[in-house]
């Protein structure tokens, strides 16, 4: 079962290694990006990050959304981390049953527009993605930890 889709751009760390995965029961933990599938150096350091016991699969966004599809009811308990939001995007257009997704750490760079919460800032691509989502029916939500006050992105209002 797909328990979170959510975009952080440090991928698995304290707050995603171990408050998220301990939070909602994750036994395996697909990491989809392009580049990082290519990268054993970056995958090696990823498994070492992840919480024992808990499974992770680096692989590019198209191979993970096959990998998704078949975990959509299965008794795993699965996370899906993106480091961006298009790539968020794509999975979540493609495979609309998974209904949500959650903006965690996205830190500020050259094609930011707005700084959200704390550590979520986003460029006008992804407001105009996320507003695409909210517009199709998903949600959208703000949360850097599980117990963290959960708000809404189309209550920004960004355009």
């Amino acid at each position: 079962m797909i328990k979170l889709l959510r975009v952080d751009d440090r991928l698995i760390h304290g707050a995603v290694g171990f408050s998220w995965t301990k939070q909602l029961s994750i036994h395996m933990i697909i990491l989809a990006n392009d580049a990082i599938a290519k990268d054993d150096f970056q995958k090696m350091t990823l498994d070492i990050a992840k919480p024992r016991g808990t499974k992770l699969v680096c692989e590019s966004v198209e191979k993970a959304k096959a990998l998704i599809r078949t975990h959509l009811k299965s008794s795993t308990n699965v996370m899906i981390i993106t480091n961006n939001i298009p790539d968020a995007y794509q999975i979540l257009t493609d495979i609309p049953e998974i209904g949500s997704l959650n903006l965690g750490g996205i830190r500020k760079n050259a094609e930011t527009k707005e700084n959200l919460i704390g550590a979520i800032a986003v460029s006008q691509n992804d407001i105009d993605l996320c507003n695409k989502l909210v517009s199709g029916g998903f949600e959208v939500e703000l949360r850097l930890i599980p117990d963290g006050k959960k708000t809404y992105f189309k209550d920004y209002k960004l355009q």
